[in-house]
């Protein structure tokens, strides 16, 4: 039986509802405004706060369901490692779906903010970085993956996975989002730390403003006919897909062998089993609607996004 001061599915769906809709709304506002700012706002205030006061409110265990425990600095190391590795992983499978979408016109530069000099670069590495890695996974691999354990440990990697990725509200960074949010989870459940998932998250950020950075510098060497801001084409897509597909595969390896290490280590954790198969086959299809809301805004902002692209 539930207890009514843990937190539930019906709830953190809520809550994950009405945290998309102020990230469309106020979320967008400041951050049109103001980007770097926007951005704190969002992240702290926007997604961080929500979680934190629907915890205190339910009355659940902090420590319980964020999974506020310590984590071995050699599990911290490696998983540093295993992110960076995954990196390519990740945008190989962003590619695949900007190489589709780019069939059907000139596809935008993701909004992105990147660092044109070493002062901007640590802004960027503290707000992306810094700030996003440690408010998202709150959300995600903490109340989400927490909340949706009843049904499962694995189903709950999943599902919280899923839910990152619809929440980036881009097409163009959807499947990146959700394979990293499947080793996010995995990490998290595998250390029972949360800080798994942050270092993690942290990382990802990290190599990616780092990489803006590098290639403005690099832009800024070359001659000026030589620079265009335009996106490549199917073709060039395809060609870079291929690449970073064939590093993938290679880093893939890479990751899975430091992953066997803390796997190893951690032996002893088993997954969950269903907390009552019979409960959640009758789960109320109401329990779900937040979701099925969410899905159609992220429909509506696809169609937006493919819409602009197509003319």
């Amino acid at each position: 039986m539930e207890n009514r001061k843990e937190v539930g599915i019906l709830g953190a769906n809520i809550l994950y509802l009405i945290t998309a809709i102020l990230l469309l709304t106020i979320g967008y506002y400041v951050q049109h405004k103001d980007v770097e700012s926007g951005l704190i706002i969002t992240e702290y205030i926007l997604i961080l706060l929500p979680p934190l006061i629907y915890v205190r409110l339910k009355g659940d265990n902090f420590k319980r369901v964020f999974r506020l425990n310590k984590l071995k600095l050699k599990h911290g190391l490696l998983i540093i490692g295993i992110t960076i590795l995954s990196y390519p992983i990740a945008l190989f499978f962003n590619l695949v779906i900007m190489t589709f979408i780019s069939t059907l016109g000139n596809i935008e530069p993701p909004p992105i903010p990147t660092a044109k000099n070493i002062s901007e670069y640590f802004v960027l590495m503290i707000i992306i970085s810094m700030s996003a890695g440690i408010c998202e996974e709150f959300f995600f691999r903490g109340l989400i993956l927490r909340s949706y354990e009843r049904m499962g440990q694995i189903n709950a990697i999943v599902i919280s996975s899923f839910l990152f990725g619809l929440f980036h509200f881009n097409i163009q960074n959807f499947l990146g989002p959700v394979i990293l949010g499947l080793i996010f989870g995995y990490l998290v459940y595998r250390t029972d730390s949360l800080f798994a998932g942050i270092i993690g998250h942290m990382t990802n950020n990290g190599v990616a403003v780092t990489l803006g950075f590098l290639i403005n510098l690099i832009n800024r060497k070359l001659p000026k006919q030589d620079i265009s801001t335009n996106m490549p084409n199917t073709l060039q897509l395809i060609m870079a897909t291929v690449f970073v597909g064939f590093i993938a595969t290679i880093t893939g390896v890479g990751a899975y062998l430091l992953l066997r290490i803390i796997i190893k280590d951690t032996k002893k954790r088993r997954y969950m089993e269903v907390e009552n198969i019979e409960k959640i086959k009758k789960m109320s299809l109401f329990v779900f609607t937040p979701i099925l809301l969410t899905g159609i805004i992220f429909i509506y902002v696809v169609y937006l996004q493919l819409n602009s692209i197509m003319h």
